[in-house]
């Protein structure tokens, strides 16, 4: 009987072994002691880890897995030891965080991933820790994935703050509310209450009495009907400040319950097209991304990340048509086509004028970021002397500097100065710094404008005796939709786009863009680009 006994007990230990093996999570197994020596480990860990199970068994654990984490090579600090002896001191199972741990591919080359591992302790009799199992996932593509997802919803939040665009999505089973950054800040929801949780009723409140009864019922109405939601209504806020707003949004039904997803706009200072086209985009992206909310995590993560720079771009060129075509007829009316025009009218007609053209710059501004964000911004090139494109430019900005009084002086070479360019964007990013020294330079200052050759390149330098940069201020010139306080900047305006544009359009010529500047002294940027040789 005891031989029967002991024959069955060693199949069944066989029949776990076989099982172990076999099992699809990567496993392993340490004495619970110093050097944590490997007691078995199974194919699935063998494959993760690129080692050979004969060369495991009965080894210190880190001679096997040498501590590669960046946190050690910094510190010295063995984030792994660290839970081995948790693990001891607690005696319960527990998951990690993802960590990141390289691994070397079949050619010996280190290879970055990340892990995300989780350990149980195995009891002796005496209810001591005498064995630790490790368990481990590769979760590289989901650490990559969550952090291109996230990079993307922060380029969408700048993108949206231009415009004043904010959203929400309204869980109507739940009476829960998401909104994003923009819409916070538009109805002055404190971080404190956000983090409570918002309800319908705390937008209610805000809504001006004489609206409130219009809105109530529009939203009861698209619940009831299903209709689309649309309504224009005033706002106040707790500082009892009063603001025009654009809302739209249509209930959708996932799984028995109800979502109403939407889109908001402060209209104050401009109800005009631009507003209702970029509404009107938001809001398709908004309904794909509903759409989503009981999907997979991963997957629509990254199918927002893909529609957000393409929203932009979309946007942008969309709204670049109409702007035009108010230009157009603008001009037509001011050059007589529509009759004399009195004197009173011509100037307000100049002033809408300016203003649409401004309004373009900073359209196109923004679909170029868009651009440059999607790699889309492609330079087609040819052998230019840069010398004439320069001397267009200053040619153009010239009536700026003798309306401000500026001492301008233009300096360049008797010979060509070949350059292989797109002649249109290397132009942008010229007029760009440009017109920087002209707008942050008080009346009465000095630009200089210098080019030369520096060996195997050429070097633009635009130099004034403008408001000066702090230092402090230096990383955010190149950012995007940054733009630096100081006396003149709210007199100079603009979109916080000309800067960082200018940088990716030097860059994509092989070029590079640097700044010297002393408050309240003058600044100097230079932009260096490679000679054409053939």
């Amino acid at each position: 009987m005891l031989q029967y006994d002991t024959v069955l007990e060693n199949t069944l230990a066989l029949d776990y072994w076989k099982l172990f093996q076999d099992l699809p999570e990567a496993y392993f197994l340490v004495e619970a002691v110093e050097p944590y020596r490997i007691v078995e480990i199974n194919k699935a860990r063998e494959k993760l880890g690129n080692v050979k199970r004969k060369d495991c068994i009965g080894r210190p654990l880190f001679e096997v897995f040498p501590d590669m984490t960046p946190k050690y090579r910094e510190t010295g600090v063995s984030e792994l030891r660290l839970r081995l002896e948790e693990i001891m001191r607690i005696g319960k199972h527990k998951e990690f965080e993802p960590f990141r741990y390289d691994i070397k591919d079949a050619e010996g080359v280190p290879r970055v991933h990340y892990w995300r591992t989780s350990y149980t302790p195995i009891l002796d009799q005496e209810k001591a820790v005498r064995y630790i199992l490790s368990a481990a996932r590769d979760v590289t593509e989901e650490v990559k994935a969550a952090r291109r997802a996230a990079n993307m919803e922060d380029r969408l939040e700048a993108a949206l703050a231009v415009g004043k665009v904010g959203s929400w999505l309204w869980d109507i089973t739940e009476n829960t509310i998401t909104s994003d950054k923009n819409l916070a800040k538009l109805f002055h929801i404190t971080k404190k209450r956000l983090a409570k949780g918002l309800q319908i009723e705390d937008f209610e409140r805000a809504v001006h009495p004489e609206d409130r009864e219009r809105v109530r019922l529009a939203i009861q109405r698209s619940i009831t009907e299903r209709v689309p939601f649309e309504e224009e209504y005033r706002i106040t806020l707790p500082d009892g400040a009063q603001r025009w707003v654009l809302a739209r949004g249509k209930v959708e039904e996932h799984d028995g319950r109800l979502f109403f997803p939407g889109v908001i706009v402060d209209i104050t200072e401009r109800r005009d097209l631009q507003a209702q086209v970029e509404l009107a985009h938001r809001q398709d992206q908004l309904n794909r991304r509903a759409a989503k909310v009981l999907q997979r995590r991963n997957e629509e993560l990254e199918a927002i990340g893909r529609s957000k720079d393409e929203f932009v771009a979309l946007a942008s060129h969309q709204l670049r048509t109409p702007a035009t075509a108010v230009k157009q007829y603008l001009g037509m009316v001011l050059q007589g086509y529509a009759g004399e025009v009195p004197e009173i009218q011509l100037d307000m007609l100049d002033k809408a004028f300016e203003s649409n053209e401004r309004q373009i710059q900073i359209i196109n501004q923004i679909l170029n970021a868009a651009r440059a964000d999607t790699g889309r911004l492609v330079m087609s090139t040819v052998v230019v002397d840069l010398r004439i494109l320069i001397k267009n430019v200053w040619s153009d900005m010239k009536p700026s500097f003798e309306q401000r009084g500026h001492r301008a002086t233009i300096n360049l070479p008797r010979t060509p100065v070949r350059v292989a360019a797109d002649q249109g964007y290397l132009r942008m990013a010229v007029e760009n710094v440009l017109n920087n020294a002209c707008v942050y330079t008080p009346d009465g200052g000095q630009v200089d404008l210098k080019l030369q050759r520096a060996g195997s390149h050429c070097r633009l330098t635009i130099s004034d005796t403008g408001v000066g940069i702090k230092k402090a201020d230096f990383s955010k010139l190149f950012a995007k939709f940054s733009r630096i306080h100081n006396p003149l900047s709210v007199q100079a305006g603009g979109s916080g786009i000309g800067l960082y544009l200018t940088s990716e359009i030097v860059r994509l010529h092989a070029g590079k863009v640097t700044v010297e500047s002393r408050l309240h002294k003058g600044t100097t940027f230079a932009i260096s680009l490679p000679l054409a040789h053939n």
